[in-house]
Parts: C-alpha cells; structure tokens; sequence
C-alpha cells in the first residue's frame, strides 16, 4: 500500500515547495486538492500539470486529485482535461449532500444524473472517478455511494472509516466487502467523541493519538484481503506545524503497516 499526503493543511503555496514538503513529510505521493486557498484552484488548473512534474523530479507520484465538482461545467471541463493530460489515474468528485426537505429519492435520482454527466466527460479525458464516503452526503457508507454509482460500472470509491465515524459508525470489513476492487483509495483519519455544554460531538484529532476508529486493525486487514490500493493521509484537525503534524500522523501510519 502506498501512502499519499492530503495537501490541505499545506495550504497556498507553489508547486516546488508542495513537493518539498510532501517529500520531507515522507509520503509516497499526493492526494491533491483543488480548490481557492491551496496549490491549485478551479480557474488554473494548469497547475496540476506543474505540480505533477515537480513530484516526479522528487520520485514522488501524483495518484488522486481531489475536487469539489459535483456536473459537467466549465470548471469540470478544465479540471478533467488537465488531469487526463497529466496522467492523473483517480480523481474525486464532490459531496452530493442530504438534504432532508428534498428527500433521498429526488437527490438520489438528480445526483447520479449529474455522476453520470461527469462519468462521460471523464472517459473522454481517459480519467477515472471516485466517489469518497463522506458524513453529511447520501453516500456516507459503502451500500448508500454504491446505490449512487448505480450501473456506472466504472465509478470507483475513496473509503474512509474517520468520515463515518462522524455519523456514528459502520464495520469497516462490510464496507471493505461491498466495495471490492472497486475500492481504489481510503482516507486515514481518526477522531473522538467529546461532551460539551452543547452534548456530544465528535471531533477530528491526530490520527498518532488513536481515537474511536480502530486503525490497528483496519491495516492489517486491508492486507489481508489483498488491498494495493492507496492510504490518503488526512489532517483535519488544528495543528500549529502542519507540516510536523503530517509528517508524525504519516509515521505513525508506516508503523501499523509495519
């Protein structure tokens, strides 16, 4: 399994340096996020390009670029052709959120719409997507984003057992199952549940400090049923040095995989 760094926390700063930091953290690569306030946004993403050539001066890959694109327009047209063109193997759409006035059967039906709208323009690009399991979305577990992709056969699924746990929890080994080989990423994060004036909330916190998901068991697991796929790194939660937080969650993470 390979590990990818999350380039979130890293923030707005230039491809050269990205890679730097990506390689001082000790990653094998990069789940790259495109959005305002990172490396690169929606309106250049040319950039994608020069990020992915300054990763393999460094022997380092760029394996997932995340996105917040949920139909085809002008932004997914751009997006998509850049990572076509850069040889980006997976990318990931955004989250079709639940909306309890709307309904799940009318979001269901508009979202794997524009899924499939997004699936066409992709395989046009020779690019592949994912759908992340995500709290909040109507696909926050395995069944749920399987039900989403429907017959889009070639729709694959970024797991990710920190996001579930916001929604109370879910057997990662199910999941696992259902997902199949068309698991081709999962997040790595951990958080806690936490009593507050408010009630209980759960929390993101350093995935070195453990939490409510049971890492040392999913690890070994995965290799267990024979996954290669790639681990995606994520630091979500408030860190002075995001880099030295990475770089602590990342070595941690290498340790359960022994």
């Amino acid at each position: 399994m390979r590990l990818l760094a999350f380039t979130k926390p890293f923030g707005l700063i230039d491809p050269a340096r990205l890679a730097e930091t990506v390689a001082s953290v000790g990653a094998d690569g990069v789940d790259l996020v495109v959005r305002e306030g990172q490396t690169v946004s929606p309106a250049d993403p040319g950039g994608i390009a020069v990020v992915a050539a300054e990763l393999e001066r460094r022997r380092l890959t760029l394996d997932v670029v995340t996105t917040d694109l949920l139909d085809v327009d002008a932004d997914a047209e751009r997006i998509i052709a850049a990572c076509g063109e850069s040889g980006v193997p997976l990318m990931r759409v955004g989250f079709y959120r639940y909306d309890p006035a709307a309904g799940y059967r009318r979001q269901l039906e508009e979202a794997r719409a524009a899924l499939s709208r997004l699936v066409a323009l992709a395989a046009r690009h020779g690019v592949r997507l994912a759908v992340q399991l995500h709290h909040g979305t109507i696909h926050p577990s395995a069944s749920l984003a399987l039900a989403l992709a429907g017959d889009l056969d070639d729709v694959r699924f970024y797991a990710d057992p920190g996001n579930q746990a916001k929604e109370g929890s879910e057997a990662w080994a199910l999941n696992v199952d259902l997902l199949g080989d068309r698991m081709a990423c999962m997040g790595v994060k951990n958080a806690v549940w936490r009593s507050t004036a408010d009630g209980w909330v759960c929390e993101w916190q350093p995935f070195a400090d453990g939490g409510v998901v049971p890492w040392p068991e999913i690890v070994p697991g995965l290799r267990a049923r024979g996954y290669t796929g790639v681990l995606s790194l994520h630091v979500h939660y408030p860190a002075a040095d995001p880099v030295a937080a990475v770089r602590r969650d990342l070595d941690h993470l290498r340790g359960l995989l022994g």
